[in-house]
């Protein structure tokens, strides 16, 4: 079994700062995310993206323009040495009720199925509310970024494990959690 990061793509990997007008964007957030991928490949992780994209069922996007900005952050990625083993989105808007929309859990479940994830050994990283329960939903730690929609969350329906100003700063989460597992082995 495999641990996993699973990623928002919208405010957390690629700049959204023109939405709504401006849906979605392929604009990697390299400065705020670049090293924090390196980390967590080099630690194991596979690097999954979980993402609700309800412009296709809106009428303002189809699938194929969808797929393509998927495939231009999966490729700049690639370019620059990162790896990710997967995209999810759902294509659904909130009102459809499927299980796939964040934050419920039906992409997690099937990436987890396809990828060989252990759930609890996992992380969801998002920027918004949705991310964060949907994390917890679904049995991972929760870690919410500050770019995007997270530089304005203040939410009193869920708490996330740790909260980040960007992505880079996923390695003092993960140091700070061994450091907490040894010091309890030690006693």
């Amino acid at each position: 079994m495999h641990k996993a990061i699973f990623l928002d793509k919208d405010g957390t990997l690629v700049d959204n700062s023109g939405y709504p007008q401006e849906i979605p964007s392929d604009l990697l957030l390299e400065d705020e995310v670049l090293d924090g991928l390196y980390f967590l490949q080099q630690r194991g992780f596979k690097l999954i993206i979980i993402s609700n994209q309800s412009w296709i069922a809106k009428g303002r996007l189809s699938k194929k323009e969808v797929e393509d900005i998927f495939r231009s952050v999966v490729q700049r990625l690639e370019s620059l040495g990162i790896t990710l083993h997967g995209y999810y989105y759902c294509p659904h808007k909130a009102s459809d009720e499927c299980s796939c929309r964040k934050p419920n859990i039906g992409l997690f479940l099937r990436a987890a199925q396809e990828h060989g994830i252990q759930l609890e050994q996992s992380f969801m990283i998002g920027d918004m509310e949705d991310d964060i329960l949907a994390g917890k939903n679904a049995g991972v730690k929760t870690v919410l970024v500050r770019t995007g929609r997270g530089k304005d969350f203040n939410s009193s329906a869920v708490t996330p494990n740790h909260v980040i100003e960007n992505l880079n700063g996923i390695s003092e989460v993960l140091e700070a959690i061994e450091r907490s597992k040894n010091e309890k082995g030690n006693t």
